[in-house]
């Protein structure tokens, strides 16, 4: 049931996309008060379920129908949900929707005034349109991956967080807001939208500021040479990030670590420091490995220094400052810790008990025919033939 005084209160989402962009999408609109119908293929489901704890995440409050879509009557069904619905996500390459005549002309022949949002990899259109690939395919793309060390490239894996799929979810549920205002202000007028989400271009985007300076200087390298900004070694094996890239900074960080040597007007401007990055490291980090991580940690934030401990995915959902933000909570239904699904500055618009636990393949298939005006003999005969399927 539509959840009143949430922003999309009443909005019906149908969702045929699978693993982490679209779902993570659609689980954002669930929290906003958007009611999500996820299309599943009947048997195995979203191949995201394969990562059950993933699965769980991306796609809490949602209904499951499994239906057939290979099959004539599979096809009708989808389409009787599409045309009345607000918002349809997929997320395959381009041209699998039309094949199954399901794509954005078909189903704005029946539902012109639908929001149409396809996330993609790269795009309905360019060279690489066909590619397959992952976040990190992505990312290297488009120059968010440093090259490694030598001797590196075998385990180096730069960050856990897939930076390609989320980015492209936040600005298909950006653009879904967006559609969803121009037809608020033009209820008769508004003649639906395609949205063409791809992940490289919102990684692309999301790297403007780093490739604006890199374009300023003789290489990339250069551009990433940051003296006091990195990761750093500590003596008990673990890890700390420090960023003294600011004067005022630096001077606080080699008070804080008594480095006379470090602390001369020769070192003082930021672009001094960078044509000296080698010197500097090659003294700052034999300092920062004599102390553990968590003094070190405490020892820069007495000095106001930017630091921070390179958590384990364990340790965030144990910090105390997360926790008092309602960013980590627990949940009835849950086995495990949730993380909230908007930030702490949009809980007003938000509810988060709404991210009930994920549905089973096809749990919802018969609530959701039925609520849709199919007859319940119809609904037990599709269920007989195997073109949908019932949990």
């Amino acid at each position: 049931m539509p959840t009143a005084g949430l922003p999309l209160s009443g909005v019906r989402v149908v969702d045929f996309s699978e693993q982490v962009p679209g779902p993570n999408a659609t689980r954002l609109l669930t929290a906003l008060g958007g009611e999500v119908t996820k299309i599943e293929r009947p048997g195995g489901g979203d191949r995201l379920r394969h990562r059950p704890a993933m699965f769980e995440a991306e796609n809490r409050g949602k209904r499951s129908l499994a239906v057939d879509l290979k099959t004539d009557a599979g096809r009708e069904l989808a389409l009787l949900l599409a045309s009345t619905a607000d918002i349809v996500v997929e997320g395959y390459r381009p041209g699998v929707m039309d094949r199954l005549r399901l794509g954005y002309a078909d189903i704005s022949r029946t539902n012109p005034q639908v929001v149409y949002v396809s996330i993609s990899g790269y795009g309905a259109h360019g060279p690489y349109r066909d590619l397959p690939g992952h976040d990190f395919q992505y990312l290297s793309r488009v120059g968010a991956i440093p090259q490694p060390a030598n001797g590196q490239a075998g385990t180096y894996v730069p960050t856990t967080l897939p930076v390609a799929d989320l980015g492209s979810s936040l600005y298909a549920s950006l653009g879904i807001v967006l559609a969803l205002l121009e037809k608020a202000q033009d209820p008769t007028g508004f003649t639906g939208r395609h949205l063409d989400v791809a992940m490289a271009d919102c990684a692309l985007a999301m790297m403007e500021p780093r490739i604006a300076e890199a374009l300023q200087v003789e290489d990339t390298a250069a551009a990433l040479s940051r003296p006091g900004y990195g990761i750093y070694r500590t003596a008990d094996g673990r890890h700390v990030t420090i960023g003294a890239l600011e004067d005022h900074f630096w001077t606080r960080l080699v008070a804080a670590l008594e480095l006379p040597d470090l602390s001369t007007d020769a070192y003082r401007a930021f672009e001094d420091r960078r044509a000296r990055v080698a010197e500097i490291e090659s003294v700052l980090r034999p300092r920062v490995a004599g102390f553990d991580r968590d003094d070190l940690v405490h020892l820069l934030v007495e000095h106001d220094v930017p630091v921070a401990p390179v958590n384990d995915l364990h340790e965030p959902v144990r910090d105390a400052h997360f926790t008092e933000r309602g960013m980590v909570t627990t949940h009835p239904d849950a086995p495990t810790t949730r993380i909230a699904a908007w930030p702490a500055a949009l809980s007003p618009f938000t509810d988060r008990d709404r991210l009930t636990a994920a549905p089973r393949v096809g749990e919802h298939s018969r609530e959701v025919l039925l609520a849709a005006g199919v007859p319940a003999d119809d609904v037990e005969r599709l269920v007989a033939s195997g073109v949908v399927h019932q949990a």
